[in-house]
């Protein structure tokens, strides 16, 4: 079940959905209604309202103001260094979220389990708890 919170950052109301428990993982797209598919068990999946877009308000941003929220988020909920998942717009914050510490994932035509389960059998992600 999607439960949704928010947190007020930089002087917005960054508007997310939380699902599930275990390691954090950030999906970043425009909103949160780009993750429309069932999500794998096993992780804590962190579906953001970028401002400008979804339930979040304020102006639209370039991408690299953008990337300073995903990690403020990361940073305010204490979620480490997350994978970031990206579709659509947030395939634009890729670059800035690396430059900022974060590892960035696209995503887009494909499901979350796909991304997650080519990592692990990459060995890129311990499925300890470890991301």
């Amino acid at each position: 079940m999607r439960r949704a919170g928010y947190l007020h950052l930089y002087g917005l109301n960054l508007v997310f959905d939380r699902v599930g428990k275990g390691p954090p993982v950030l999906l970043v797209a425009e909103e949160a209604s780009r993750w429309p598919e069932a999500l794998p068990e096993g992780y804590a999946f962190y579906l953001l309202d970028l401002p400008g877009y979804g339930r979040t308000e304020g102006p639209r941003m370039a991408p690299e103001e953008l990337a300073h929220f995903v990690a403020g988020f990361a940073v305010m909920m204490n979620l480490g260094a997350p994978w970031v998942l990206l579709r659509g717009l947030g395939l634009a914050l890729g670059p800035h979220l690396e430059a900022l510490g974060l590892r960035a994932l696209p995503a887009e035509g494909v499901e979350v389990a796909e991304v997650l389960s080519s990592k692990l059998s990459h060995g890129s992600i311990d499925p300890g708890g470890n991301l």
